[in-house]
């Protein structure tokens, strides 16, 4: 009766337009948002116990609210798995921060990462102030952990480093629109000189390289990658090191 009396009085909280906000706290370990009132609908976020989102619709049909998640899309949750509640309002926000919320909530959208099992990017920039382009694929572990190799090209005023590799990425944030993340690989270098160049020879060099970026999703999923690492190339006689920044496209499957 009185689980019943809650949910009447957060129906008329969310029709009166003078009433104060709705909310609800993730009650479940693990709670499913949907893009639809129905388990039947694409599941587009994972949401976990403690998490509060605002409510702005109660389904016509079962236990379901529709509500606003943190990137500004909205998506659908099972009331079974939260509690609802309302809080009275505050006061408004200035001028910069509703700025802020609306510019988010027209370009960002849901991160594809909570469905995706493999990440192709391609990623373009420098490395050592020297042009950079790697083809990045990926095997999604986890929301948290993937496994990454590259394979790309350094081209240079007076050879080409071919750049080959794999390491983990690990994800700070994962399912967020703005996304940070650390990454470490270790691969090969092979330097080849250009047909101009006599004096530089040929050859192979370990490669290590650490760093990190963040993965930005906007709306239609369109993901941008962007990458700052530092990387070692060496061999038992001799070492060099150059910083890369690259940024590029991210399509998730």
């Amino acid at each position: 009766m009185k689980k019943a009396l809650l949910a009447l009085g957060f129906v008329g909280a969310l029709a009166s337009p003078a009433a104060a906000d709705a909310y609800l706290r993730v009650i479940a370990q693990d709670a499913p948002v949907y893009s639809g009132p129905g388990a039947s609908y694409r599941d587009i976020y994972d949401a976990h116990r403690g998490q509060v989102f605002e409510v702005i619709e109660r389904g016509t049909r079962g236990y379901w609210y529709r509500i606003v998640l943190d990137d500004g899309t909205t998506g659908w949750i099972l009331g079974e798995l939260v509690f609802p509640f309302e809080v009275g309002p505050e006061e408004e926000a200035g001028a910069l921060s509703r700025l802020g919320r609306r510019i988010r909530r027209a370009i960002l959208g849901p991160s594809p990462l909570p469905y995706a099992d493999v990440e192709l990017s391609f990623s373009a920039g420098l490395l050592d102030r020297e042009g950079l382009f790697l083809l990045r694929p990926a095997l999604i572990v986890d929301r948290y952990f993937a496994l990454e190799g590259f394979a790309g090209l350094s081209p240079r005023a007076q050879t080409d480093v071919f750049l080959a590799g794999a390491g983990w990425t690990l994800r700070l944030a994962p399912g967020a629109a703005v996304a940070p993340f650390v990454h470490a690989s270790v691969g090969a270098a092979h330097i080849r000189p250009k047909a101009d160049n006599f004096t530089d020879q040929e050859e192979t060099l370990a490669s290590l390289d650490a760093g990190g970026g963040f993965e930005i999703t906007f709306k239609k999923q369109i993901t941008l990658r962007t990458d700052y690492r530092r990387w070692v190339l060496f061999d038992q006689n001799r070492s060099e090191s150059g910083n890369e920044f690259t940024g590029g496209l991210a399509i998730f499957f």
